[in-house]
């Protein structure tokens, strides 16, 4: 599998990051994020697994080694953890971090959110757990074409422990079909697994890979004994419509297995790491199992056809 092309070189320079994210459909940078910041993050998590008997009794907490008790994303016995997880603000501060939203508003050309649905991925060893099926994101976060994705690695992340994998210049291909898949979404997108412009690394504390909505991604399957830990933000501008929620727009990942913001917030410092600003435009949401979905033109303008 190709190596992700870093983008740190090219980070102050908003029209060649723009390019590239039209062409290639994603931007890594090594080092963007401080890796002290990432590590405490990390650390708090991993003290929440142990003490949630997901890790090794005997072993130290920072190794993440996977008990028996570590269960697939939304299996019997994830949301007690999950939901302590969900309460830390620290994880949820990350999401709104300066790097993270000025690189958004770069890209975008105008002031730039979070999504309030932070999302923190806990991967056990497979089998016992399937890794993230390959999908775009925009059949499950709809709203803005345009709305970003950063992935996170709380922990390092070699391709063996299951790290991400883009398809570089898939969103080029436009929304793909879809069919039933195992994992987290249920959803895998008709795309060629074994084409030669899938790409990842070895990813390290403080790297983030961003990507557009209309570009394919998956996990690969965790072949350690460690947990992976990392997360998703997505980003969008501030004028750009975001979908309405069926159980309530603004929730946290997971809710109602998870409680709401009121409940999570208790004790913070502040919310706003997980507020939506005033003004923005709500619009209702499609199913995303349609075999054809509406999707509004991009202002990354991505060309239509087949990958190179």
């Amino acid at each position: 599998m190709k190596e992700l092309l870093d983008s740190a070189p090219i980070a102050g320079d908003p029209d060649a990051l723009r390019a590239r994210l039209t062409e290639e459909g994603y931007l890594f940078f090594r080092g963007l994020l401080p890796a002290d910041v990432i590590g405490d993050v990390r650390d708090r998590i991993a003290r929440i697994l142990y003490d949630s008997h997901w890790l090794a009794p005997g072993t130290a907490a920072e190794e993440l080694l996977a008990s028996d008790r570590a269960v697939e994303e939304g299996s019997p016995g994830f949301f007690g953890a999950y939901t302590a997880i969900q309460s830390t603000e620290a994880f949820h501060q990350l999401a709104t971090r300066p790097e993270l939203l000025e690189l958004a508003a770069r890209l975008l050309g105008e002031p730039a959110f979070a999504h309030p649905a932070h999302i923190c991925r806990i991967a056990p060893p497979s089998p016992g757990a399937n890794p993230t099926p390959i999908h775009q994101d925009y059949r499950f976060i709809q709203g803005c074409i345009d709305t970003l994705t950063t992935w996170l690695p709380l922990s390092e992340a070699p391709p063996e422990i299951g790290g991400l994998r883009v398809l570089a210049g898939s969103p080029r291909l436009g929304v793909l079909p879809v069919k039933a898949s195992d994992g987290p979404g249920m959803m895998r997108a008709e795309a060629d697994e074994n084409h030669p412009e899938w790409r990842t690394t070895t990813y390290q504390p403080g790297d983030v890979l961003l990507f557009g909505s209309l570009t394919v991604h998956g996990a690969m399957p965790n072949l350690t004994k460690q947990l992976r830990l990392s997360a998703d933000f997505r980003y969008q501008a501030v004028t750009g419509p975001m979908a309405r929620d069926l159980l309530g727009t603004g929730k946290p990942h997971y809710h109602p297995d998870v409680p709401d913001f009121p409940t999570l917030t208790r004790g913070w410092s502040s919310t706003d790491c997980v507020e939506i600003p005033a003004g923005v435009r709500f619009v209702d949401r499609f199913d995303p199992r349609l075999d054809e979905v509406p999707t509004p033109p991009s202002r990354f303008a991505y060309a239509s056809g087949a990958l190179r």
